[in-house]
Parts: structure tokens; C-alpha cells; sequence
């Protein structure tokens, strides 16, 4: 009977509030600090009420709020003229659970099971990786939150059961990559969309922007990434992640001009098609496909030119015809560093480009990269002096010069952040001679 009785009371309660719409305003901010507190307790504040908000609050409340901009009003308060209502013996979370028609979650609760059941289902992604790259790499991630973290939890959140099946993909097929780099194995590259179509049955499979190719991405980098990436784009270094893996990831756009160089196949045979444009004295366009696929590399000369613009290439392999040249053409892409690199231990590098804040930075960047087989030819403040244009440098461009740190450039440096002003290298041909 006493339980019917209260049934009785609880609805005349709820009838009440719901009546009087401020309550809803009122029992939803309750609701929420219960959720937070995990109890019934705290104080909330409501703003922007009406005055029939505020004479129903008072009505209850036993207080004038007429001329309140806001009013706070604690669980204590409330639940205290509660019991001292005709619906005494209704607490103030019985009434919050009936006027909600729910149980009241706490917030704390709420997120332990979310974070367990997320907790188990990376679990089971580790209990079925096979491989001590994979595994460990996503365990790292997890415990770290490193590269790769916030992709794998926004892609949880939003689509779990895709993920599952992309993230066990991506760590076998990493796994395998790095497992036959170890042993050696990677003999031939492969274009990204030959190798996913391989590895996956979908050449589109790690395609830009995909999730799969940015946890590919993310795992690749963690064994394969080295300091002197830092000084890359992001996109030259995501390239060069990938060509370390065997990967071409834009083979065809990537490439270089080059002048006066023999090459070499992986199964040792001379590459003609190279041969036959240093026989007929031609620069050669070489992509990253081509580069990529070759065993070794050496110049005619020991000295290699290496030049930012073509024009200027171009009038110096001309001029001179026995020479070695390449074109960095602007910010050295990924087929220009392959190259270097096939080049570096038994040539040198004389390197030459605008008298620029932009041009500074490429010359400091290779310098950095290969050191003793780099030099900066014709680096000297007289020669930015006297080929001095009438280019304004912006106060943009200007300060791109603060990054400029190498000590041979300091000079050179100084005297552009007072003249403000570029030299080119298109009116420096006649001093860009021959060294054999």
C-alpha cells in the first residue's frame, strides 16, 4: 500500500514540474552535474529566464527572483523544500529518474566502460598481429599516443568494424615490408598503386588521404624515418618513407634533369637508353621510376654541377660538353636526392643557385644533407653585390632568412637582410666556369 501510495505522489510530483516548462531548464543542468559528481549535490545556474520562469522558481522555491539576471540554486536548497512540499518523501533523485523516465549515468562510469570496451578491441587487433614490427608498433601507439594515435581514435569512433579490418591489413602488410627490407629482399620498386593492388586486391587501396595509407604511413615512419628528413616537406618526406619501402609513391612527376652520367640496372647491365643520351651530349630527364630501379650511378667528371634552374643547366651543359650537371629545379624533390645519393661518395657536389632567402635555404639544405661532397660554389657576398637585381625581397621573404643558419651563409645573409634585394643566377653564367 505504501508503495502504492508513493507511486500516487510521484506522479502528482511530476505533473507539477512538467507543468512548469523553467523546470526542464533546471532538472537537465541537475541531471548533468549528477552525471559529473556522480551524486546528487552542487549548485547549477540558470540565465536568460523569463519572468513566468522566475515566479514559477519562486513559487516553489519560497524566494522573489524578479529582479535576478541569473539564478543558482544549489541540489540542497532544492531537495531541502522538497521535503518540506506536499511531495515529501519524493528525494530529489527519484524525481530526476522520473522525469527523465532513465536511470542517471555518471559520466565517470560511462567513460570506463568505453574505454575498456575500446581497450579490448585493440586487444584483439594484438592478440591476431603476427610479427614483432607490427605488434609493436601498434602497442607503442596505444600506450604513447604516438604517430598514427589520433587517426586509429577518431577512426574507432566513428567507424570501428571498418577499422578492424583496415588496421589488420595495413600491419600485415607493413610486417611484410619490413621483414623482406630487413633480409634485403627488396630488389625491384613498385608503383603504389601496383603494390596495394598485390598486397590488398585494390590498387586504390592506399590511395591519398585514405585511412589505410595514413597508418601505413605511420607505421613505415617509425622504423624507417631518419633525422635528415626534418628538412622535407611533408610531402618529399612521406615520398621518401615509401621509397626507403620499395614504394613509388609518385614516380612519374618526381624526376630531374640530368647531364653527363652513366647508369647501371639491378642486374648489371648498363642502362642504354641513359648511354645513349650522354653519347649524344643531351640532357636526360630521369624520373624517380627510373632512378629508383637502378643499381649504380657515377658522372664523366669528378666534379657534378649541380644547378637550381634549368635555363642556367642548361647554358652551362651547352658551354661546356664534357661536364656532369644536374637540376635541383627549385626545392629538391625526392628523384634529385635519390640521385645525389647514388653520387655522393665518389663525386663532388658544386652547387649553385639564386641569391634569395628561398635559394639560401636549398643551399643550406644540401649542405647539411652531404656535407664534405657538397660545396657551395660562388657563395660570396662580392658576387651578390655586383649581380644585384632590382627585386624588393618582402618582409615575408625577408625573414624566411631568421632558418638561414649554416656559418658559411651567414655573411651572404647579413648583406641581404640590409640590401633587401636578390641576385639571380641567370646574370652569374660568366662567372660559373669549368673546374675539372
Amino acid at each position: 500500500m505504501e508503495k502504492e501510495k508513493k507511486q500516487v505522489l510521484l506522479q502528482e510530483c511530476l505533473k507539477y514540474f512538467k507543468e512548469r516548462s523553467v523546470y526542464r531548464k533546471l532538472f537537465e543542468k541537475m541531471k548533468e552535474k549528477y552525471e559529473s559528481l556522480g551524486r546528487i549535490g552542487g549548485k547549477v545556474v540558470l540565465t536568460g529566464l523569463s519572468p513566468v520562469d522566475k515566479m514559477q522558481l519562486g513559487g516553489f522555491l519560497q524566494k522573489d527572483y524578479t529582479e535576478n539576471k541569473s539564478v543558482t540554486i544549489s541540489a540542497e536548497v532544492f531537495e531541502a523544500c522538497l521535503s518540506t512540499s506536499k511531495f515529501a518523501g519524493i528525494s530529489l533523485e527519484e524525481l530526476l529518474k522520473a522525469y527523465f523516465d532513465r536511470e542517471l549515468v555518471v559520466k565517470k562510469e560511462e567513460r570506463k566502460k568505453e574505454n575498456e570496451k575500446k581497450d579490448l578491441f585493440f586487444k584483439h587487433i594484438l592478440d591476431e598481429c603476427e610479427g614483432r614490427y607490427s605488434a609493436q608498433w601498434l602497442q607503442n601507439t596505444l600506450e604513447e599516443h604516438t604517430k598514427g594515435y589520433e587517426i586509429l581514435i577518431q577512426k574507432y569512433n566513428s567507424e570501428p568494424e571498418k577499422l578492424y579490418g583496415i588496421l589488420k591489413t595495413v600491419l600485415s602488410v607493413a610486417e611484410n615490408v619490413l621483414t623482406e627490407r630487413e633480409k634485403n629482399l627488396i630488389v625491384q620498386k613498385e608503383l603504389l598503386a601496383v603494390f596495394a593492388a598485390k598486397t590488398t586486391g585494390d590498387p586504390h587501396y592506399f590511395d591519398r588521404g585514405t585511412t589505410a595509407e595514413k597508418l601505413l604511413l605511420a607505421v613505415l615512419s617509425t622504423y624507417l624515418a631518419e633525422e635528415k628528413d626534418e628538412e622535407l616537406s611533408v610531402s618529399e618526406r612521406q615520398n621518401q618513407i615509401f621509397y626507403r619501402a620499395g614504394i613509388l609513391k609518385d614516380d612519374l612527376s618526381n624526376d630531374t634533369l640530368v647531364y653527363g652520367i652513366h647508369a647501371w640496372k639491378q642486374d648489371g647491365r648498363l642502362h642504354e637508353g641513359i648511354e645513349g643520351f650522354l653519347h649524344e651530349k643531351e640532357p636526360i630527364r630521369l624520373t624517380l621510376r627510373t632512378i629508383g630501379n637502378l643499381k649504380c650511378v657515377c658522372a664523366e667528371q669528378k666534379n657534378i654541377y649541380v644547378f637550381e634552374n634549368p635555363s642556367v643547366f642548361a647554358v652551362f651543359v651547352k658551354k661546356y660538353p664534357k661536364c656532369s650537371a644536374i637540376c635541383v629545379n627549385g626545392q629538391p624533390r625526392l628523384a634529385v636526392l635519390v640521385l645525389l645519393d647514388f653520387l655522393k661518395e665518389e663525386h663532388i657536389f658544386y652547387y649553385n643557385g639564386d641569391f634569395d632567402p628561398e635559394g639560401l635555404l636549398i643551399a643550406q639544405r644540401l649542405k647539411e644533407r652531404y656535407e664534405k661532397s657538397c660545396y657551395l660554389w660562388k657563395y660570396e657576398t662580392k658576387w651578390y653585390k655586383k649581380y644585384l637585381s632590382n627585386v624588393e625581397l618582402s618582409e615575408a621573404r625577408i625573414k624566411k632568412l631568421e632558418k638561414v643558419y649554416l656559418p658559411e651563409l651567414q655573411e651572404l645573409k647579413v648583406c641581404m637582410q640590409e640590401k633587401k634585394k636578390a641576385a639571380y643566377q641567370e646574370t652569374m653564367l660568366d662567372i660559373l666556369e669549368l673546374s675539372l
